[in-house]
């Protein structure tokens, strides 16, 4: 891992509340740019930025509150080759796996939710781990904590410091391994500071150039998981 005292050139965080908040109060003395997107003017993060715009822009300096989608603006920044060193999602979504499908959508395609896929690879994670299978969405939620809550600022240890279990493997290369499909992406999402992780902005980028290439019939799975904790949807292109 990288030292939590690495400095940025633009951090992009999708969510002003609570979770978002921390993220930017954590990083704007690192970063030179912290742009947070919420569609709520009176949202948490709203205190701690320098501006609140109702137009997408990109600032050269300064931490900016833009009202508005997530994903359409990570689009926006993305379409423009504007790469931020990391993404971090404070969302109640798999933000990837939405925004993959919106990208298909613009493409004439659409997706539907492949549940034999879920289950299949529901099968190849140990039942300690898996969380959710979600039958309607096609959705696996696998994470150490099963069974109880993280501490505050955690910083994922190989040892547990509140079960004790060392884990011998993350999270992500537990999922890498066990999500089987023609088109698999699990993002993994990097520690930047204490309970503050993102995904990185080139990964998404790289991401979001491919998919044009994804054909119809293709069985998608698209993630983000940390050391202990990971969320996979899983789709086909119809």
């Amino acid at each position: 891992m990288k030292s939590i005292t690495q400095c940025f050139n633009m951090i992009l965080i999708l969510g002003g509340g609570r979770y978002g908040t921390i993220a930017l109060r954590k990083l704007s003395g690192r970063s030179e740019r912290v742009i947070v997107v919420d569609a709520d003017p009176m949202c948490e993060a709203s205190k701690y930025v320098e501006r609140v715009t109702l137009n997408y822009e990109i600032p050269q300096k300064s931490s900016l509150l833009v009202l508005g989608d997530g994903i359409s603006f990570l689009i926006y920044v993305l379409e423009r080759k504007v790469i931020p060193d990391f993404v971090i999602f404070t969302v109640p979504r798999n933000v990837v796996a939405s925004f993959l499908a919106s990208q298909i959508n613009t493409l004439g395609r659409r997706v539907e939710f492949d549940v034999p896929s879920m289950l299949a690879a529901a099968e190849r994670i140990p039942d300690r781990y898996l969380v959710a299978k979600d039958m309607r969405y096609a959705v696996i939620v696998a994470s150490y904590a099963k069974n109880h809550i993280c501490m505050n600022g955690c910083m994922q240890p190989d040892v547990c410091p509140i079960s004790g279990e060392k884990h011998e493997r993350t999270m992500v290369e537990i999922l890498r391994d066990a999500v089987k499909g023609d088109y698999v992406r699990i993002f993994e999402s990097k520690l930047l500071d204490k309970g503050v992780g993102g995904v990185s902005g080139a990964e998404l980028f790289e991401f979001y150039r491919n998919i044009k290439n994804i054909e119809h019939g293709t069985h998608l799975a698209v993630g983000t998981a940390c050391k202990c904790h990971g969320i996979v949807n899983f789709m086909k292109v119809i």
